[in-house]
């Protein structure tokens, strides 16, 4: 079987790494799409320095398994890229479930160039299942791994061996099992692979993206040492407050590569305050049952969103107040500055005026 592959020009684009916004779904209170303001959300995100905005995460409710609604959220991400974005922003769709194929297929029509294949599209049972869908889905489009936590409904634990087998035809994969001793497995996968000078590494491990994103992580392979690190950070932390996240973002990962350390907090401290409104954003305590409520809920009180509908999540007593006080504790974290000077601006641009801001 072929595999679809990236060229090099755009393999060395998604190796700057940088911040990769998850995309949430605009929705008005009868659940429907509202283009306008998912633009508006698309236009911040790039805007703010994102290097891929991710249509069909799970910030965005998987797009309610809606193929259709699905279509018009990859063509919609798509035009504004095409319209804002330069050179360095790619397009990457996430990928998922019975339709997975599918989803993969549309998003090649559309021109993404790399789709990340939720561990829901495997089947039960032999790992051999989860290869077949790596090559399956990377004949149509270049494929990225996913690990998902066990909170997550479909997560899938992935062994050194499986990661080894994924690595052999995947661009690479995003960790966000929220587990140290599981992201280790896939770093060292990563790092045995003969492929590994082609790989992309990403974290989603909220709990730790700090360091994750500051750190260097020395294998033995054979009678060497290898050091790997991850090239970007994926999480639905940044799919609110993105410009202050490519910020901190860029001041981590320039220190970690030999640069000085340019933020005015430390890195601890850093890691403390955004473990803080991560953990409120993502409704931790609550077992992660309204994460996409709570971004929703910031975005709104950013104003990025008229309100914050979602699918199956509403909220939880508290939580607003609590992202809320989160964000306020350091001007480092939030974008409210950058809002009120360019907000309506981009309303402007998206068309975004009078009655077409009621949610």
């Amino acid at each position: 079987m072929t595999l679809a592959a990236l060229s090099d020009e755009k393999l060395s684009i998604i190796r700057e790494g940088g911040v990769w916004v998850p995309s949430p779904l605009a929705l008005d209170s009868s659940k429907e799409m509202m283009e306008d303001w998912q633009r508006l959300l698309t236009l911040y995100y790039i805007r703010s320095g994102a290097r891929t905005v991710i249509p069909g995460a799970h910030t965005g409710e998987f797009a309610g398994g809606d193929l259709e609604l699905y279509g018009r959220w990859l063509g919609l991400v798509a035009e504004t890229v095409e319209r804002y974005g330069g050179p360095e922003v790619f397009l990457m769709a996430a990928v998922g479930g019975a339709q997975a194929r599918a989803q993969a297929e549309m998003a090649a029509r559309s021109g993404y160039d790399i789709v990340m294949v939720a561990p829901t599209a495997f089947p039960e049972g032999e790992d051999g299942g989860v290869i077949e869908t790596f090559e399956d889905i990377g004949s149509v489009i270049p494929a990225f791994g996913f690990e998902l936590q066990r909170a997550i409904p479909g997560s899938r634990e992935y062994s050194l061996a499986l990661w080894e087998s994924i690595f052999g035809v995947a661009c690479g994969a995003k960790g966000a099992s929220f587990d140290t001793y599981r992201s280790q497995v896939m770093l060292e996968a990563a790092a045995r692979s003969s492929r590994r000078e082609k790989l992309v590494m990403a974290t989603g491990n909220d709990d730790r993206i700090v360091s994750d994103l500051g750190g260097l992580f020395p294998f033995r392979v054979g009678e060497r040492e290898v050091v790997m690190r991850y090239h970007a950070g994926l999480c639905g932390h940044f799919a609110t407050d993105t410009r202050a996240a490519v910020g901190w973002v860029s001041g981590v990962t320039g220190a970690r590569d030999g640069g000085r350390w340019t933020l005015p907090i430390g890195q601890r401290e850093l890691a403390h305050l955004v473990n803080m409104c991560n953990g409120a954003l993502f409704d931790a305590l609550g077992n992660f049952e309204n994460s996409v409520w709570g971004v929703k809920c910031r975005l709104t009180q950013l104003g990025l969103l008229p309100a914050p509908h979602c699918f199956h999540e509403s909220g939880r007593p508290g939580q607003a107040e609590a992202i809320r006080s989160a964000y306020g504790v350091h001007p480092l974290l939030g974008d409210e500055q950058y809002l009120a000077e360019h907000l309506e601006e981009m309303k402007r641009e998206v068309g975004l005026t009078g009655s077409a801001q009621r949610g």
